[in-house]
């Protein structure tokens, strides 16, 4: 018997649609009831399933259950148990998705600390370890990425919070409220494929961004939950579906990429950003950062707080850890540590940055400059010893004064 909390009140109402793999289906559900805090309710859905799945789900206590007598698809099941739903919150989680002690926290916090956040995403891993999923990439002709697929999960890179251009509704919280402004998922896009992309973007033109939160690690086994093969055909039906009704949004990001050089990748996954900014950081005398790096990072983090739509990346190149990396994460801040080669790292990133700011100005002078000049020509130079002046760089390259120390 798998049992779920009574909760008068719940903060969220997870949403499951289930169609045969009860084995599958069995360990997420068992997951969902051991590992998460009493804060939630659950409603399943479940789409005709033909394999002893309705007769096995009366083992599970304390959720609500909608059987359907023929399969409806994803999107239209997922709005009938949003319908049922009572808390402020959606937490959209497929049935093969197996989540991790302390994974729905920080999707609550990101959503409750800000009223501009209508969606948040955690990092998806494969059962095997590898990272699957931090945030997706949306190309141009509508074509998804996920970021990061295959990769170490812990790299810099998809450890700190950003908002996104999509993410994956094999675990997604949504408010309920957003969900609801926009209509939910769309039945055109029956019944699997693109429709949770088109719900991202239906988000973030209306009622907020979409976030990703790698504080949140949930298990995805990644295609179980269909019960069928991948169906190529639907996929391009319903991803030239998905550029015509997103045209005027999809023509301002960057066309699909079949390059595998790095910097095609991260292009991509900061097009949305309205600036760029690297700064360099180290070396330091001790494990904790000299006061004058202290106070740097604090600078960075009021700054990035203050400018928040920029892309802000710090990276330490004397290989120590960069000071308070969780907090710089938190802040949405991309924290580097000691890159193997620093040319190599640069040169994946070629053209990227529209502003390096440095903790020792001396470094431009020297085998960095010649390593900057190369790499990031395009990017304007400022020292960061005594105050990071990003209103005048942002003014030497014609963008509007974000007005940081206003």
């Amino acid at each position: 018997m798998i049992r779920f909390p009574e909760v008068a009140q719940p903060d969220v109402t997870v949403v499951m649609v289930t169609y045969n793999r009860w084995d599958i289906t069995k360990e997420a559900l068992r997951l969902l009831a051991e590992v998460t805090e009493a804060r939630y309710e659950v409603v399943i859905v479940d789409n005709a399933s033909t394999d002893g799945t309705v007769e096995q789900l009366i083992q599970v206590s304390g959720a609500r259950i909608l059987r359907n007598p023929r399969n409806l698809g994803f999107g239209p099941a997922t709005n009938q148990g949003a319908a049922m739903a009572r808390g402020r919150h959606l937490l959209l989680l497929n049935s093969d998705a197996w989540v991790r002690t302390g994974w729905l926290e920080p999707l609550i916090d990101v959503a409750d600390a800000d009223a501009g956040v209508s969606a948040v995403a955690p990092k998806l891993l494969y059962p095997d370890g590898r990272l699957q999923e931090a945030g997706s990439i949306l190309w141009r002709d509508a074509r998804v990425r996920q970021y990061g697929d295959g990769d170490v999960p812990n790299r810099p890179e998809y450890n700190f919070r950003r908002t996104v251009d999509y993410a994956s509704a094999a675990c997604l919280l949504v408010r309920r409220s957003a969900f609801i402004s926009v209509g939910g998922f769309d039945p055109r896009f029956a019944p699997v494929y693109c429709e949770d992309v088109d719900l991202c973007l239906a988000l973030a033109a209306g009622p907020g961004r979409v976030v990703y939160q790698p504080r949140s690690v949930v298990e995805h086994v990644r295609g179980a939950s269909s019960g069928s093969g991948v169906n190529t055909t639907r996929i391009e039906r319903n991803r030239r579906r998905l550029r015509a009704r997103w045209r005027a949004v999809l023509d301002r990001r960057p066309p699909e990429s079949w390059r595998v050089e790095p910097s095609a990748i991260v292009g991509a996954r900061d097009a949305i950003a309205c600036e760029r900014v690297l700064v360099l950081t180290g070396p330091r005398p001790d494990p904790d950062g000299s006061p004058e790096q202290r106070r740097l990072h604090s600078l960075i983090d009021a700054a990035a707080r203050r400018w928040p739509d920029a892309r802000w990346t710090v990276a330490s190149l004397d290989g120590e850890p960069v000071t308070r990396p969780d907090a710089l994460a938190d802040a949405g801040i991309e924290a580097v540590t000691g890159a193997p080669s620093w040319e190599a790292w640069l040169t994946g990133r070629r053209y990227h940055f529209g502003i390096v700011a440095l903790a020792d100005s001396r470094w431009a002078e020297g085998e960095l400059g010649v390593l900057l000049s190369a790499t990031q020509p395009q990017a304007v130079r400022i020292p960061v010893t005594d105050r990071v002046d990003l209103g005048a760089a942002a003014r030497d390259l014609g963008r509007p004064d974000p007005g940081i120390w206003a």
